[in-house]
């Protein structure tokens, strides 16, 4: 369809969606180009309070049965929301899942006093950015709404550890990938001066030999996974946190590194020892 045939908010939409498609050597089609001058128009809504009432609920969830402190946090967007198998795929970890769909950064750190700070978790697992991103917020800007929530679990959580699973390379947004590497990188910047702060690189098994998304790792919309998306976030999440939780993740210390296994002596050093005299020990 023409630009000109588009309102003017709609024709500046395509023409952004358009060169962000030509950047990554695509050519969407007039049905793929309305679709996201759709989502662009849901995902750009400036609604600060859009997510309220399903904070709401979470509140009143934890009003009749509150969760116990120190558990790992699992939260972001729709992703994070439907990881049915979440609590499965976690165990033996407690886990509270606080995913809300279409989330943007900022609707979390609007949030933060409701469905962070209460809960206290020993590990926060955060998944967010790319439906900011999908709006065509700046990058800079999405960095800035990141540094935002990660300053507050430093100042109000400071014995929590901060895990960022990366933007994944799904295939509907795969046109707008320089800019979700654009966050990725300065999240593993971020993480690379502070040790309590790590990225959760689940890209890299998400790609076919060619470098393009696996789209059989999607359900029909070619944005949220199926279970065989979730295998690989499953996955990758767990070999992080095994390596920094091993107790909490079941995995038990070897005697070795823990304090040294008993070492063979052999007959000579017991020889040796005999000689010493008993002034020697008592001196």
């Amino acid at each position: 369809m023409p630009l000109s045939l588009f309102s003017n908010e709609d024709s500046q939409y395509a023409k952004t969606i358009r060169e962000t498609a030509k950047s990554m050597g695509y050519q969407l089609t007039e049905e793929e180009l309305e679709m996201w001058i759709e989502r662009l128009k849901s995902y750009n809504s400036n609604d600060i309070e859009k997510f309220d009432e399903d904070i709401n609920s979470f509140v009143a969830q934890d009003q009749i049965s509150p969760p116990d402190k120190n558990k790992f946090l699992f939260i972001g967007s729709s992703s994070i929301r439907l990881w049915k198998s979440l609590q499965d795929d976690m165990a033996p970890l407690e886990v509270i899942n606080r995913g809300f769909g279409g989330a943007h950064i900022k609707h979390i750190n609007r949030h933060f006093e409701s469905i962070v700070l209460p809960y206290e978790p020993k590990a926060i697992i955060f998944f967010c950015g790319t439906n900011d991103i999908a709006a065509y917020n700046p990058v800079d800007k999405v960095k800035l709404d990141f540094e935002i929530f990660y300053n507050r679990v430093k100042r109000d959580l400071p014995d929590t550890k901060l895990f960022v699973i990366e933007i994944q390379p799904s295939p509907s947004r795969f046109f707008q990938r320089n800019l979700q590497l654009k966050w990725n990188e300065h999240i593993e910047d971020l993480a690379k001066e502070d040790p309590d702060l790590f990225v959760i690189n689940v890209s890299e098994t998400m790609f076919t030999d060619e470098g393009k998304p696996r789209r059989e790792l999607y359900i029909p919309d070619m944005l949220h996974m199926n279970s065989r998306g979730y295998a690989i976030w499953t996955g990758k999440v767990r070999d992080i946190l095994s390596e920094i939780f091993p107790v909490e993740m079941g995995k038990e210390f070897s005697c070795e590194s823990l304090f040294g296994c008993p070492r063979e002596f052999f007959q000579s050093e017991f020889e040796s020892k005999s000689d010493i005299k008993i002034d020697e020990v008592n001196s």
